[in-house]
């Protein structure tokens, strides 16, 4: 059988693409053969903004764990920790010192942005303008104390001549935002004892006994301590955020149940300041990463949370519903709504943060 003139223009294609190969030292590409991914053969780094054991760090290392599978080219992910300054020091960084290649990601300290909008100087950084991954999990917070101590209520914890102290890694903090809203919504006050650097040192606070509350969020019980704590009633849970009651710690009641009538205002303040308990576990990257790259992070993100694996080991370890989650695009305009607040609100915020 003879050669076709389609079967000969295409041989003389392949020799031409081979020889060229040759010419330039290079492995020879037929046309249409795709060109190296950007993530092949490279390494992604996850900075993590706690210290390790906290949820936060648990959370990295799994994504680290499971998104590399989904992004062409499959790059190592590497996580280090970068704690301090409540979360502050890992985001500053990530935005003023990474490059915006897409190959830094931060796993952010959900409520850091409230520093911003309070104009706190240790913010170096716009969070409306780093570009979002995505998050899942939604957490929201609680308060718990000591069982040998006598604030079993935030009742006994108003008539108590001495404040309880709680104990907090710094003003930006979880845990200092929520603490700090409860002493506005109840006109009550507590004495904040900060510089631990983690989770688990605010734990061994509590447990050698330098502090006497603690304000977290609800999936906290899941891992150590807290579950060796609730099951030897070591602490007694005052009261959760709330509107809806949370199935993780024991039956206690919502700060829209106990609230007077007059702290109404306060409490819708509260919607806006505690919006990060919707997106539990943010990630993001520099800002002006390339939109090809961002969508590929932004897409692999979305796969992995679909992968039965990860589900099954964030079930586990952060207790998650294997559904709530925000994408890139829609945590990026949370943020920006969040933030974007009238200056009258931005006051009020101010005024509830400000240590007095």
């Amino acid at each position: 059988m003879g050669i076709t003139c389609d079967s000969k223009s295409m041989f003389r294609r392949v020799v031409f693409w081979a020889i060229l190969g040759l010419v330039i030292g290079q492995p020879a590409r037929a046309p249409g053969q795709g060109a190296k991914p950007f993530y092949d053969g490279k390494t992604i780094q996850i900075l993590i903004s706690s210290g390790t054991g906290a949820t936060t760090d648990i959370t990295a290392r799994l994504v680290a764990r499971y998104m590399g599978k989904y992004i062409p080219g499959n790059p190592n992910i590497v996580a280090h920790n970068m704690p301090g300054g409540g979360g502050l020091v890992a985001t500053n960084y990530v935005y003023n010192v990474s490059k915006a290649d897409g190959l830094t990601i931060v796993a952010v300290s959900r409520a850091n942005y409230m520093e911003q909008m309070i104009g706190r100087p240790e913010v170096k950084l716009d969070f409306r303008k780093l570009t979002w991954l995505g998050s899942f999990n939604r957490t929201p917070m609680m308060a718990a104390c000591r069982s040998d101590t006598p604030f079993k209520s935030i009742a006994a914890i108003k008539a108590s001549k001495t404040p309880p102290r709680f104990g907090q890694s710094g003003t930006g903090s979880i845990s200092y935002v929520f603490g700090r809203l409860l002493e506005n919504i109840f006109d009550v006050k507590f004495r904040n004892v900060t510089g631990f650097k983690s989770a688990r040192e605010t734990d061994l606070g509590m447990e050698r006994g330098e502090v006497d509350c603690r304000a977290t969020s609800d999936l906290t019980v899941i891992r150590a301590p807290w579950n060796h704590w609730v099951k030897e009633k070591f602490v007694t849970f005052i009261l959760q955020q709330g509107p809806e009651k949370s199935d993780l710690i024991p039956p206690v009641p919502t700060v829209y149940e106990l609230a007077p009538p007059e702290a109404k205002p306060s409490v819708d303040l509260m919607a806006i300041m505690l919006a990060f308990t919707e997106f539990d576990r943010p990630f993001a990257a520099p800002p002006a990463v390339p939109k090809e790259r961002l969508q590929i992070l932004r897409e692999s993100f979305l796969k992995m949370l679909k992968d039965k694996d990860f589900a099954a080991e964030a079930k586990k370890l952060l207790d998650w519903d294997g559904s709530s989650h925000l994408s890139g695009e829609q945590l990026q305009k949370k943020i920006e709504t969040t933030m974007n607040q009238p200056p009258e609100i931005i006051k009020r915020i101010k005024e509830i943060l400000t240590e007095p």
